[in-house]
C-alpha cells in the first residue's frame, strides 16, 4: 500500500511543480481508496480460500490460506516409519510448496489492482508528459543513466537538442475535437436544410433510433454526450481555481501539500542515487539522514 502511496504523492507533486495544478485531494483519495478496497476484497477472498501442498507423490498433505497460515495436515499412516527429522522435513516442504502456489494467486490479484491503479493514473501522467511545456530528447537519441546520446549531429546552437512531444501548434484537447463535430452537427440541424431533413421521415427515424435524449426512461445508456476524458496538464483547469475563489485557506494548504509532496519526492531520489553510489563504491559510507530517516514520513 506503502508503494501505490508514494506513486501518487509523486505524481501529485509533479503536477505542482511542472504546471502550478493542484489535483484534487477527493481524487487523489479516490484513486489510493480503489487500491485499497480491492486488496481488501481479495484478501477477504484469500482468508475463505485454502491452498492444498503436497509432499512425497502425495502422503502428506498440507492445507493452508493462500498467505501461508495452517489449517490441517494430512499424513499418510507410512510416514510413521519415518524418523522425525523426516517426518519434519516432509510437512515442511508440503508446507513450502502450499505458500508457493499461493503466493503465485497473491502476485496474480496484485497484477490486477496495480494494472487498474496504473490506468488510473495514465491520463494525469500522460497530462504532465505529453505536453508542450515538458522538453522531452528526440526519438533517434540513446538515453543512458547518466545523459543522452544523440545519433543526429545536432546544430551547434542547439536547435535539435529540444524536442517537443507535442508543438505547440497543437495546444488544444481532444475534447475540442469532438465539440467541434458537436457544434459542426447542431450547426447543421439548426441550418433550413437540416430542419427539413429533421422533418422528413429519415430524420424522425434517425433521432428516434440515436437521439439519446427520446430514449425510453428504463433504457441503460447516457441520456446525455459524455466528452472523451484526456487531460493534458497546462490546459486544464484542476482544483486550483475553484479552491482560489471559494476557499484561499484550502488552497493554501493544498498547495503546502503538493510542495512538500514534490520535495519529499526528490528526496527520495537523492537518497537512492546516494545509497546507489555508497553500494558501487563511488561515495563515502556515511548515514543517510542519520537524525530523521526512520521518523520523516
Amino acid at each position: 500500500m506503502e508503494v501505490y502511496r508514494r506513486i501518487t504523492e509523486r505524481v501529485r507533486g509533479a503536477l505542482w511543480a511542472h504546471h502550478r495544478r493542484l489535483m484534487p485531494e477527493r481524487q487523489f483519495h479516490r484513486i489510493l481508496a480503489y487500491v485499497y478496497n480491492n486488496k481488501y476484497e481479495y484478501q477477504i477472498r484469500f482468508d475463505r480460500m485454502s491452498v492444498v501442498g503436497r509432499a512425497w507423490g502425495g502422503r502428506v498433505e498440507v492445507m493452508t490460506t493462500p498467505a501461508g497460515f495452517l489449517k490441517r495436515v494430512r499424513v499418510n499412516p507410512a510416514v510413521e516409519d519415518l524418523s522425525p527429522a523426516q517426518q519434519h522435513k516432509l510437512v515442511l516442504a508440503a508446507y513450502a510448496d502450499a505458500c508457493q502456489q499461493g503466493r503465485v494467486l497473491m502476485e496474480q490479484a496484485e497484477l490486477t489492482v496495480y494494472k487498474q491503479f496504473l490506468m488510473d493514473l495514465k491520463p494525469i501522467i500522460l497530462g504532465i508528459r505529453d505536453n508542450p511545456e515538458f522538453y522531452t530528447v528526440p526519438e533517434d537519441s540513446i538515453e543512458t543513466i547518466g545523459g543522452v546520446l544523440r545519433r543526429s549531429t545536432a546544430s551547434r546552437d542547439g536547435g535539435d537538442a529540444v524536442w517537443r512531444t507535442i508543438p505547440m501548434a497543437k495546444a488544444h484537447q481532444p475534447v475540442d475535437e469532438v465539440r467541434r463535430r458537436h457544434a459542426w452537427e447542431e450547426e447543421w440541424l439548426a441550418s433550413p436544410p437540416g430542419q427539413r431533413w429533421a422533418r422528413s421521415l429519415r430524420g424522425k427515424e434517425y433521432f428516434a433510433r440515436h437521439g439519446p435524449q427520446y430514449r425510453p426512461r428504463g433504457a441503460p445508456g447516457a441520456k446525455t454526450r459524455a466528452l472523451p476524458f484526456e487531460m493534458l496538464a497546462p490546459y486544464t483547469p484542476m482544483d486550483e481555481g475553484r479552491l482560489l475563489k471559494k476557499n484561499w485557506m484550502a488552497y493554501m494548504d493544498n498547495k503546502h501539500v503538493a510542495e512538500s509532496l514534490w520535495t519529499r519526492a526528490k528526496v527520495a531520489d537523492r537518497e537512492k542515487q546516494l545509497r546507489l553510489l555508497q553500494e558501487r563504491g563511488q561515495a563515502w559510507h556515511r548515514p543517510i539522514n542519520a537524525g530523521d530517516a526512520t521518523q520523516r514520513w
